[in-house]
């Protein structure tokens, strides 16, 4: 059955409810010594990455809590990704940094969009070979020797993107009306129009969607 735009209003804030629920809920001291430690010793080790081809210029995030520059730590972060061959498409950041309320000690949420990730997108867990190829996810997707707080709060391919847009997912949407691209090859072109489509047939309104997203 077909949804209304009101079904899918409503669905997109129960999402929002819940997610903020569980934010708001979820104690974390992101000062912690380890961590100081961490991007102390990653500044001795934090190079002026080189401007590649597909890094888009001045997408401005902020100092770190150590004064580095967190778009060139981003950009840092991209090459790591490239040179540990993986197939990145796109790369986003989200969350405070790009809302206004990114302080020097806020972490740096992106999303990766690539081909050749190992392990899955949720989750799951299911079996002791799945365990392994998550633990190599995350290793792959770790920001070492950088060490300045960039947590991929989601990692999935092209298809998986799209299928969580035309889902209504709110990943997916706070990108498209948030996020900022920070590497693209040319993907984000078929995401933007997959979501005028989305937009034109369910008639929904993107300022309402923003409004709904700002909290996240």
């Amino acid at each position: 059955m077909e949804r209304s735009q009101s079904d899918i209003m409503d669905e997109i804030r129960e999402q929002v409810r819940q997610r903020l629920s569980i934010k708001y809920n979820w104690k974390r001291n992101p000062h912690s010594l380890i961590e100081q430690l961490e991007k102390r010793f990653g500044k001795m080790f934090f190079p002026k990455p080189p401007i590649r081809r597909n890094l888009i210029n001045q997408v401005g995030l902020g100092t770190d809590d150590i004064g580095r520059n967190v778009t060139s730590g981003v950009r840092e972060y991209v090459n790591l990704l490239l040179k540990r061959n993986v197939n990145l498409h796109t790369l986003i950041v989200l969350g405070s940094r790009v809302k206004g309320r990114g302080k020097p000690g806020s972490d740096v949420d992106v999303t990766v969009i690539a081909s050749n990730l190992p392990g899955k997108s949720s989750p799951e867990f299911l079996n002791i070979p799945q365990k392994i190829l998550n633990v190599k996810r995350c290793l792959l997707l770790n920001d070492a020797p950088i060490f300045m707080g960039i947590q991929p709060s989601a990692c999935c391919s092209k298809e998986e993107f799209l299928s969580w847009l035309r889902d209504f997912k709110l990943l997916a949407l706070d990108a498209v009306c948030y996020g900022r691209v920070v590497y693209d090859d040319g993907f984000w072109q078929q995401v933007l129009a997959t979501f005028r489509e989305i937009e034109n047939k369910y008639q929904l309104n993107e300022t309402n969607l923003k409004e709904l997203l700002i909290a996240l």
